[in-house]
């Protein structure tokens, strides 16, 4: 299966704090909500695909375009319902962008990215270049009130691919974890 695309989440901060300190108060906003749910869209090629993802500290689900993944105890559970099968991994194998990793992806993008903040057509914004090689930027922008990502898009050299975030916000259900017996048809392929 393809991967389920991208980096998502990046707060962008008021006043003078550091780009730096914006990520880190962004992941500690994400923190304090405990469980929470965010829903997006994301647009490439003029094609736009809509999905949610539901993070809760390591362990998360995503759905989109016919794909699931469920993340719990380290272990990667990825369920295409087009192809009825089930990939079996290490949650070791996940990727470090957004929607492949939410839970996670804040730690690579410190690392990997230099960071700095801006404000673009009066929007708040953060913007990503690579600290090494050329590769890919990711500009950030900011809601109207400042404090959460809104519109997140992917430059490449061959064009772009942007994530519009249109919600997010604690969850108050239970985080969706992988049952065999809803897929008990379906082929799976263990990889661990």
């Amino acid at each position: 299966m393809r991967s389920l695309i991208l980096t998502l989440f990046i707060i962008i901060g008021i006043g003078t704090a550091s780009a730096q300190s914006l990520l880190d108060s962004f992941s500690q906003r994400l923190a304090s909500m405990g469980r929470y749910q965010a829903k997006f869209a994301v647009v490439v090629d003029g094609q736009t695909i809509g999905g949610e993802y539901i993070v809760e500290g390591s362990n998360f689900y995503i759905t989109s375009d016919g794909v699931e993944l469920y993340v719990a105890d380290g272990v990667k559970y990825e369920v295409n319902s087009n192809k009825r099968e089930v990939v079996v991994d290490s949650a070791a194998s996940l990727g470090s962008d957004l929607l492949s990793n939410p839970a996670q992806s804040f730690e690579s993008l410190k690392s990997q990215f230099n960071v700095s903040d801006s404000i673009a057509s009066g929007v708040k914004m953060v913007k990503l270049t690579p600290k090494e090689g050329s590769g890919e930027s990711i500009d950030i922008y900011a809601d109207g009130s400042g404090e959460l990502p809104r519109r997140i898009v992917y430059n490449f050299a061959n064009g772009s691919i942007t994530i519009l975030l249109t919600s997010i916000k604690p969850y108050v259900g239970t985080l969706p974890l992988f049952e065999q017996s809803r897929y008990a048809e379906y082929e799976v392929i263990d990889m661990r």
